[in-house]
């Protein structure tokens, strides 16, 4: 009688279903860790924006605390303004006349081949003496009206006038070459606040 013998091989490589299922469940093991780590991350990032938050939060209270406190400490020992005050503030804030800026913005307007040869400020009225240089082939009327125009387009200028007008322009010669001589008129605006009773 023969006998039969089983013969198994402990040293076989596994199979490959084995392989491939064992390759799936590490993929899902690292996405699950990539999943926390981004879970995490994303808690970490909230909770120091909130910390920030928090933190100028409770900086602005202690500053209107301290307002409060200055504003109380003001009251009790400073005189409270009156209506009449306080419109008067306002008629001076609305009634001024920036003069530096108007004369700034008048010299960035003025071309290269004009010049502002005078100011002065007569009955509300700002007077402008310039001289441009002529052309052969443009009018006198034309060179100075381009300029007048330049003016009145300029809204930060003209705001401040309720009319830019052309008084007088003519010809003159100095040393032999002829010039325009220009005048124009801007009527200062008289602006006005609105009282209530």
């Amino acid at each position: 009688m023969s006998k039969t013998y089983i013969i198994i091989n402990l040293n076989k490589a596994e199979s490959a279903e084995t392989r491939l299922e064992r390759i799936r469940e590490r993929g899902r093991w690292a996405v699950f860790a990539l999943l926390i780590i981004l879970f995490l991350s994303a808690n970490g990032r909230v909770w120091m924006i909130n910390s920030g938050y928090n933190a100028i939060i409770k900086q602005k209270k202690s500053e209107i605390a301290r307002l409060k406190s200055e504003i109380k400490q003001m009251q009790s020992r400073g005189k409270n303004l009156s209506k009449e005050d306080i419109l008067s503030f306002a008629d001076l804030e609305q009634n001024r006349f920036l003069w530096s800026k108007n004369l700034e913005m008048l010299g960035s307007m003025t071309p290269d081949d004009m010049a502002i040869t005078g100011l002065r400020f007569k009955r509300q009225k700002m007077v402008i003496n310039g001289i441009a240089l002529t052309f052969e082939d443009r009018k006198d009327f034309e060179i100075i009206d381009e300029y007048l125009q330049t003016l009145k387009a300029n809204k930060g200028f003209s705001e401040n006038f309720s009319r830019i007008k052309l008084e007088d322009y003519g010809r003159i010669s100095i040393r032999g070459q002829e010039i325009i001589r220009f005048e124009f008129v801007a009527a200062v605006k008289k602006k006005t606040v609105g009282r209530y009773s």
